[in-house]
């Protein structure tokens, strides 16, 4: 297969960035979030790094086929988790198969490399956009006296160190989509952008929210409508017509990953994914979201990132082996 020249960074942080924004509970409060910050964007770069190292220098057949089963089971719970925000925003109004739908449908256009590039970016932008927004229509609310000032305690950190220190499959995938360059200044680009967009993105809400913020639901979306500015009320399909993009991109990257993990093409030119796996991975969506309508999603992501971590070790231990002898056969 040839080398694409896409830069898949920006796809990937939009993936990255939704988790974020999409997140049914806040994990960790603002303080230890920003102290631990730095640490857990290295460590995920350097897990980033080491994977794709390990991964490029190394045949893992089998783990090829384990790595689309995680993207495909990542797949549907992402569908999943935004159908939860669609029935918290607007309960009753779509159903199951609808949401699938309307999230996968997008993805025949998204197929294309040039497609989901493009709108990636656009998606990006827009969502930084509607992040200032927010921020402008909120800022009479924020205040600083609503930060905690109480001791932290050992379970705090844990919990910022927990929720910072999730491997999505973003990161993993940034080392084994083509590209044509090293992917450790991308990996630490990602990482750090990720991070501390979570980071700020807990101040903020900590700042509006105060003592309150860990019992909010769907808070980045609850903030939003308590707002000076009307427009989040008025044009709350606007919002829910973004998120949905962001994560129907996000299930373009797993598709197109999909199928270049087992050594396929992704189609025509190399640049685009066939129509017909295209309608397997909408079946099989459907199928399993049916089947996994009542599970619960905080506990399955939880699951999802211990599975990944589990997946990434062996590929990561490969890697400082490979990386460590490279370093010894060099002359000194």
């Amino acid at each position: 297969m040839q080398q694409s020249k896409t830069d898949w960074t920006p796809v990937l942080l939009l993936g990255l960035m939704a988790n974020a924004m999409l997140r049914s509970r806040t994990g960790y409060w603002s303080r230890p979030g920003l102290l631990l910050a730095g640490i857990s964007a290295l460590v995920l770069a350097a897990a980033a790094a080491l994977f794709s190292y390990g991964w490029k220098h190394g045949r893992w057949t089998i783990l090829r086929w384990l790595l689309c089963a995680l993207l495909a089971s990542s797949s549907v719970l992402e569908i999943l988790r935004l159908r939860s925000l669609y029935e918290s925003l607007y309960p009753g109004t779509m159903g199951l198969a609808a949401s699938c739908f309307v999230l996968l449908f997008p993805v025949i256009y998204l197929r294309r490399e040039p497609s989901l590039r493009q709108t990636s970016g656009a998606v990006l932008s827009l969502l930084l956009v509607g992040l200032a927004v927010m921020l402008i229509s909120i800022a009479p609310r924020l205040s600083v006296t609503n930060l905690q000032i109480t001791a932290l305690t050992a379970q705090d950190w844990r919990d910022a160190a927990t929720a910072q220190l999730v491997l999505y499959p973003e990161y993993l995938l940034l080392g084994i989509l083509p590209r044509q360059s090293d992917s450790r200044a991308p990996a630490l680009r990602l990482s750090v952008a990720a991070v501390f967009f979570e980071a700020g993105i807990h101040f903020l809400l900590e700042l509006f929210f105060g003592a309150a913020m860990p019992g909010r639901s769907s808070p980045v979306q609850a903030a939003a409508q308590c707002g000076a500015l009307s427009i989040f009320n008025r044009l709350e399909w606007l919002q829910l017509i973004l998120w949905s993009m962001a994560v129907s991109v996000k299930l373009a990257v797993y598709l197109y990953a999909m199928v270049v993990l087992p050594g396929g093409e992704p189609g025509s030119g190399n640049t685009a994914v066939g129509l017909d796996r295209f309608f397997w991975y909408l079946a099989g969506a459907l199928v399993f979201c049916v089947l996994w309508r009542n599970v619960n999603l905080e506990q399955a992501f939880l699951w999802r990132n211990l599975l990944v971590w589990l997946f990434a070790l062996p590929v990561l231990l490969g890697g400082i082996c490979q990386w460590l002898f490279a370093c010894k056969k060099k002359p000194a």
